[in-house]
Parts: structure tokens; C-alpha cells; sequence
């Protein structure tokens, strides 16, 4: 997401996920509990991903998986993190060619299970107010903080206007998150390269020199595969 999620990759230990509870980890129960997890939210759903089935999944036991995370919300967002992290990385720049590459690579990952489990997480975060802070602050605003620094330094080096980089992480990645949750048109190559050149004839300091004539995918509804 440059969004509350831009940068070149997303640490997953730095994630605003809940301090590890209780004593020492064990480093390969950790690993069944968050694959379980994963595996749970991938092929059965967010609905589906409780505590006890990760527990069974796991070998594990609840009391083991409470010792470590408060609660169902923080287990899976520590799986869906892990995976997410390298999946959606953020530009090096703020520039034509930078941030296309990066949005086409989320455009790519939000045609997969990771586009499915942020839907999810997005729609579950309604009614489950632990889901939705979980997603908020170990997903949004921990991805958001990267994000700044790159667009901040983007501004200090001329590349781009001064505005409120808050204002321009949702403009570069607000578009894919809707087509993502209303699916009213589908995430093409095509979309992404004429929403990174529109917002960056907005963004740039010098639009003509920024954002040359860019080559269009050669076909038009063609989904990001």
C-alpha cells in the first residue's frame, strides 16, 4: 500500500503484533501454531480459524497458544503478517516506474489468498472490534509508518509536491484496496498503469519529465497474472 501500507519490504518482526506472553518460546511450536494458522485461513476461512482448530492443527494446546498471544485476533494476524510481509512490499521511490512495479505485485498478490484474507480480515473487522485493531495496527499503521519515511524523503529530494503523505499513501493505494472489496471492475494491468500515471501527473514535481508516454499492456481486460 505506498499506503497505511509504502516500502521496500515489510519487516514481519516489526509488526505491531502483541509482545510474546509468557516464558521463552518454543521455536518450532511457534512455526506449527502460525502455519496452522495460515493454512487454516487459506483453505477454510477466517470463520473457520479458531483457537481450537489451531490447536488440533498445531498439536498443540490452547493453554500453550494463550501463553504466547491474547487472543484468536493476534494469532492470526501473526500468520497472516508473516505471509503478507513479503508479499506486498512497498516502492523503493516515489516514481513512475517504482511505484507501478510495486502496485502491479499487489495487484498480482490480491488475486491470490492474500487478497482473499484482507478482504476477510477488512469485512470481519466490522462486527470484531480485536480483529479490527489487530489488522489496523499490525498491517495499516505498522506498513503506514515505512511508507512516510519514503514519501517524506521523495518530497525533500523534489521528486514530488509537498502535501500530507498520509493524503498520498491512500491516493496511490486506496483504488486497488476498492477494486479489491467491491469487485465492481476487476484488477487488470492496465488499471494499475493508468492509476499510477494519473496520480503521479498529480504528484510530480516536473509531470512531463515524471511520467513519459508509458507503454500499455497489450491486452486491455487482461487479468494480473
Amino acid at each position: 500500500m505506498i499506503d497505511k501500507t509504502m516500502a521496500m519490504s515489510v519487516n514481519p518482526e516489526a509488526q505491531a503484533v502483541p509482545a510474546p506472553r509468557g516464558r521463552k518460546r518454543s521455536v518450532s511450536a511457534e512455526k506449527a501454531v502460525l502455519d496452522a494458522a495460515y493454512d487454516l485461513l487459506r483453505t477454510r476461512g477466517l470463520h473457520a480459524t479458531t483457537v481450537d482448530a489451531i490447536a488440533s492443527k498445531a498439536g498443540v494446546s490452547k493453554a500453550t497458544i494463550y501463553k504466547w498471544w491474547p487472543n484468536r485476533a493476534a494469532v492470526i494476524m501473526s500468520a497472516f503478517l508473516r505471509e503478507a510481509g513479503q508479499a506486498l512490499p512497498y516502492p523503493e521511490e516515489v516514481s513512475l516506474d517504482s511505484v507501478f512495479e510495486r502496485l502491479h505485485l499487489m495487484a498480482q498478490a490480491f488475486h491470490g489468498p492474500i487478497g482473499t484474507m484482507i478482504a476477510a480480515l477488512i469485512a470481519e473487522g466490522q462486527s470484531d472490534a480485536e480483529i479490527a485493531q489487530a489488522f489496523r495496527e499490525g498491517y495499516i499503521y505498522a506498513r503506514r509508518k515505512q511508507g512516510i519515511e519514503i514519501v517524506q524523503s521523495a518530497i525533500a529530494k523534489g521528486l514530488i509536491n509537498a502535501a500530507d503523505p498520509d493524503v498520498v499513501l491512500d491516493l496511490l493505494y486506496a483504488p486497488l484496496y476498492y477494486r479489491l472489496l467491491i469487485r465492481h471492475q476487476p484488477l487488470t494491468a492496465e488499471f494499475v498503469r493508468e492509476h499510477v500515471e494519473l496520480a503521479m501527473r498529480g504528484l510530480a514535481r516536473h509531470p512531463e519529465a515524471a511520467v513519459p508516454t508509458a507503454k500499455r499492456v497489450s491486452t486491455a481486460k487482461r487479468k494480473v497474472s
